[in-house]
């Protein structure tokens, strides 16, 4: 067929004129999801496969074009690199036509289309889950800045209290992951500190401290705050440990800095119908739906704004980029959301 030898025939050659139009097609399908993810960031997923496949359909043809100039088409293998991989396209645009590179090993070839056949496959699963990457630290201790995320695609209706959902910031339009506390109906309330759901207190058993080193953390170089007050660059910072349970019985721990902070007493708030209440597991460094979006904080969250349930971290990075693979916490690797 026609259109899977274009997107991952790794045999033959193709000219600087063919090469270019398929490049172009990648900018405006690059340029189309800009402005998707901008003014309609929810219909993203059913774009972003699309472009996955435009990439995929690029690859093949640069591998061609490099043929075409009589050079190996593993030269795309530095697609992989950020930055390279756009010096490397420009440079296959403008090589000139020699005579075709013809000397590749068939398990080159082979294991390059089964590349590209997974990254096809990866790029339609995007229909069904969405990456997200933890930059603040209002999850602690259940994410951590740095944790890159799968969120599957699931409707507001789906799901229940505990979840862990990612939606889009009702203020902003930022993708954010809370704990979902309350749903449409539910009467949610902050006294000393623990949450009163319904007219029930949900227990809080002590669970020790959680360390981690006072130091910049993450793209943004943010520094976390500390139950054990000002503590000097390096040295540890504590916060308090509790698990927190429904009375169904599922649990997750949550994280406390400081005592009667500003949201740890709340009026109670009753969650509108096509709304859900979340709160950050960090909560004393989290905003969220205590406050409202004209006071810097969430207010409730429309459903329409869910993205879906956070189910695993994909990887985890302590480094400023996530492309060190050096400061990759191993022990995040598929780790399941709490």
């Amino acid at each position: 067929m026609p259109f899977l030898t274009a997107l991952f025939d790794l045999n033959g050659s193709a000219t600087r004129k063919q090469a270019l139009r398929v490049f172009l097609v990648l900018l405006a399908a690059i340029a189309v999801l800009t402005a998707i993810e901008t003014w309609g960031p929810a219909y993203s997923r059913f774009f972003t496969p699309i472009v996955g496949l435009v990439i995929v359909w690029w690859w093949a043809t640069l591998t061609r074009r490099f043929h075409d100039a009589g050079r190996t088409g593993a030269w795309t293998v530095l697609m992989l690199v950020p930055v390279l991989g756009i010096v490397v396209s420009i440079v296959g645009l403008f090589l000139r036509q020699d005579r075709p590179f013809n000397d590749s090993s068939a398990a080159l070839r082979l294991g390059g289309t089964l590349g590209l056949a997974a990254l096809a496959l990866l790029s339609l699963s995007r229909l069904f889950w969405a990456p997200y990457l933890i930059t603040a630290e209002s999850m602690k201790p259940t994410l951590l800045i740095g944790d890159y995320l799968a969120a599957h695609h699931i409707s507001a209706s789906r799901l229940a209290q505990g979840d862990v959902a990612v939606f889009f910031d009702p203020a902003h339009g930022a993708p954010l992951a809370k704990r979902v506390i309350g749903l449409a109906g539910d009467v949610v309330q902050m006294q000393g500190g623990l949450v009163i759901l319904n007219g029930q207190t949900l227990p809080q058993m002590d669970e020790g401290l959680f360390q981690e080193a006072f130091e910049p953390q993450g793209p943004l170089g943010g520094l976390p705050r500390c139950l054990n007050a000002v503590v000097g660059v390096g040295a540890i910072c504590e916060k308090a440990l509790a698990r927190e349970s429904l009375p169904d019985g599922r649990s997750w721990q949550v994280a406390n800095i400081e005592t009667g902070g500003a949201f740890d007493d709340t009026p109670p708030f009753t969650v509108p119908a096509g709304h859900i209440f979340v709160l950050g597991d960090n909560r004393d460094n989290s905003n969220d739906s205590r406050m409202a979006t004209s006071a810097g904080g969430l207010g409730f969250v429309p459903n329409e704004n869910v993205i879906g349930r956070a189910s695993a971290t994909l990887f985890s990075s302590a480094g400023t980029a996530l492309w060190q693979i050096w400061a990759w916490r191993g022990d995040r690797i598929f780790k399941a959301v709490e």
